[in-house]
């Protein structure tokens, strides 16, 4: 299948915060080595230190030229959409319309605690949230009377570039399945196998003829554990950190990883693209002096096997 798009990913910082300056690198290298994307994971409350996405991105947008942007995924119920409407405009302003919008509902409830947002209400805060972001990025004098949210005569300026930014939906739920065709863009899952990207993306399809609003399947993206090495056990070893703490047992999501010689990689994400995926997200899972040679392992043993 031609037109595959391979993005960069970073999350919880497992193995140590790397400096300002380092994560700039790792963007830097990702757009010279022809990376499509990056994408950061968003927490509040974490156990390891980490850092507000936003101000990320705008470091990133000044030191890139053509990198897209997202969050993986925003926690978009501990936030005010308000206040999350004009954040990305301001950086899709400032990276010249590169960003893409990727929300959740929060798979840490200490997030949402922290927020003052019960986990009972995050579903239909999403659902509300996202309507309100998608009429302040692409309307002007907007009043809105919600459950949850209510303001008057709201204009977001300068609006994002083309119009609006896209909004792709995390999870794999059937309740987030069908949140991804009642409202989304796209869909963004991690933590799953080619056979149940395959299994979800049937039912992504059941479910737009049901809703009227058919899914376009170029439109689903995954985002995968990774770390090429020709060296299995080692490989392995350096991944497991991140194994731990996970919601699922380690054997689970280690079969749901990309680990191992750039060989069988390739085999890997090819079985996703035989499933119907197009659009990949690849997180190192290796300590911060490693992740350099894993950006240029994916320029040079990943994107070519995946060139139109």
């Amino acid at each position: 299948m031609s037109g595959v798009k391979i993005g960069i990913g970073f999350g919880l910082w497992n193995y140590g915060l790397p400096s300002a300056e380092s994560i700039c690198g790792y963007a830097e290298l990702a757009e010279a080595v022809g990376l499509d994307s990056i994408w950061l994971s968003d927490h509040i409350v974490t156990r390891n230190p980490t850092l507000d996405i936003s101000c990320l991105f705008a470091m990133i947008a000044g030191r890139t030229k053509r990198l897209k942007m997202g969050p993986s995924v925003l926690t978009l119920p501990a936030r005010h959409p308000v206040h999350v409407a004009k954040t990305y405009a301001t950086l899709d302003y400032i990276s010249e319309g590169r960003m893409i919008m990727a929300v959740g509902s929060g798979s840490d409830l200490r997030d949402l605690a922290a927020s003052g947002v019960p986990p009972a209400e995050r579903g239909k805060r999403l659902d509300e949230g996202i309507k309100i972001l998608r009429r302040l990025w692409t309307e002007s004098h907007v009043t809105h009377q919600g459950q949850f949210y209510q303001f008057e005569d709201v204009t977001i300026e300068p609006k994002p570039r083309k119009g609006s930014l896209d909004i792709w939906i995390g999870g794999k739920s059937d309740a987030i399945l069908k949140r991804v065709v009642r409202l989304g863009d796209g869909w963004f899952p991690a933590l799953t196998s080619p056979q149940e990207f395959r299994r979800d993306m049937d039912k992504l399809i059941s479910f737009g003829e049901e809703y009227g609003r058919p899914f376009n399947p170029r439109e689903a993206g995954v985002l995968l554990l990774t770390h090429i090495s020709e060296d299995r056990e080692t490989a392995w070893k350096t991944v497991a950190p991140l194994l731990r703490g996970l919601p699922m047992p380690p054997e689970e999501v280690a079969a749901r990883c990309i680990v191992g010689p750039a060989a069988e990689c390739v085999e890997k994400l090819q079985a996703f693209v035989e499933a119907g995926c197009v659009k990949f997200v690849l997180r190192p899972a290796c300590p911060s002096a490693e992740v350099m040679p894993q950006i240029e392992q994916y320029g040079t043993k990943i994107l070519p096997a995946f060139a139109a």
